[in-house]
């Protein structure tokens, strides 16, 4: 609880923004970067696996990222994929606000492989087990498993498993 607590410290000192002010907080964080991305990498710096990090931009209204660090798969490769959860709730009134997930792929250096723009807060990943992304749906709508192995490649595409009669597929944006 104290290292969530330091963490959401320095975003609200440093707005997700390299610090050079303080030589305690060493965070290698490029400024050409959105401020999305920022606060990414500021969670891939803290190295936390399963720990949800909030980060809220203060306006008019509502812009409030979760993301999660679930871990790392080395592939058969020895490559080392850095996975990180992504949910961004955006709206008007807090009532009224919806989520969009993402599963975001980062190499052992941190830099962005690319992502799966996955729709709903509710279809994002729950955990990594045995080199597989683990999807655990247990609502009114959906009530499947599905495991995603990233063993040997990161699949161009994903089928995720809602009801026993479908699912949806997600295509992986590279990026740029």
């Amino acid at each position: 609880m104290k290292r969530f607590f330091l963490s959401i410290v320095i975003v609200l000192f440093v707005g997700c923004n390299k610090s050079d002010s303080n030589p305690n907080i060493k965070i290698n964080i490029p400024q050409k970067l959105d401020y999305y991305e920022r606060c990414r990498l500021l969670v891939l710096e803290e190295n936390t696996p399963n720990q949800d990090f909030e980060f809220i931009k203060k306006d008019n209204s509502i812009d409030e990222q979760v993301i999660k660090y679930l871990g790392n798969i080395v592939t058969s490769k020895k490559d080392t994929l850095k996975i990180l959860k992504t949910v961004h709730y955006t709206g008007i009134y807090e009532d009224s606000k919806r989520g969009n997930g993402q599963v975001r792929i980062y190499d052992s250096n941190n830099q962005l492989i690319g992502f799966y723009n996955l729709g709903s807060a509710l279809a994002i990943p729950n955990y990594i087990s045995d080199k597989e992304l683990i999807f655990k749906y247990k609502n009114d709508q959906c009530n499947q498993t599905t495991k995603i192995s990233l063993k040997d490649s990161i699949p161009k595409q994903i089928f995720i498993q809602c009801t026993k009669g479908g699912g949806d597929i997600y295509s992986l944006e590279m990026a740029k």
